[in-house]
């Protein structure tokens, strides 16, 4: 009876998983791996060209559903703002609520997101936080922007002063994960740092 590759590559990631969570992807070893499955290296080598195409394989999927959550949280805002519907903005429950980013997205790959966060250095993912902040602070600059053009009593912020504040949200938003709480005792931190976050958000809008 031929073997069911199907089962030997879920046995691989699952044990590369562990691998990389227990030693970082610089001490993790391809042997390793091999060893905790029962093959040779070189049958593991068939499954991953190498440990950089492992690694992205577990990560990339969650990344790629990141992006899609930040591109429809990004329309719904412009969309809330242009329909003058912004106390929506600031509705924990709500589909696009900053949150969700955690609680519906990060949650649904806990593992591949620890693994970003905590666990790859020395891989291209390395800057994942820096590379979020980033882009988060230029994507707030231009929210901002727009609510200036509408009418709102937003505050000209510098991209430093921004950069600031994305930064301290941005690491109490991935705490949860990072530590690797339940997702039920997540929600109730997430609840009390959003609560904490909005009235300033709302003052830096002007919303």
């Amino acid at each position: 009876m031929p073997r069911d590759k199907t089962v030997s590559h879920e046995k691989i990631v699952k044990a590369a998983m562990r691998e990389f969570q227990e030693k970082g992807f610089e001490q993790a070893s391809m042997k390793a791996v091999a060893d905790a499955v029962g093959m040779t290296s070189a049958a593991l080598y068939r499954h991953f060209a190498s440990k950089q195409d492992m690694f992205s394989a577990l990560v990339q999927p969650a990344l790629d559903e990141l992006k899609a959550w930040k591109d429809r949280h990004i329309a719904s805002s412009y969309d809330a703002l242009a329909q003058n519907s912004t106390d929506v903005l600031w509705d924990f429950n709500a589909e696009w609520s900053d949150a969700r980013i955690v609680l519906d997205v990060m949650y649904a790959q806990p593992e591949a997101f620890r693994l970003l966060i905590c666990c790859a250095r020395g891989t291209p993912y390395e800057h994942f936080i820096h590379d979020m902040i980033e882009e988060s602070t230029d994507s707030m600059l231009r929210f901002l922007q727009a609510c200036q053009e509408r009418g709102a009593a937003a505050r000209n912020v510098t991209r430093d002063e921004m950069h600031m504040l994305v930064s301290a949200y941005c690491a109490a938003l991935l705490q949860p994960i990072e530590h690797g709480y339940a997702k039920s005792d997540a929600e109730r931190y997430l609840k009390t740092m959003v609560d904490f976050f909005t009235p300033g958000w709302r003052m830096i809008t002007g919303l």
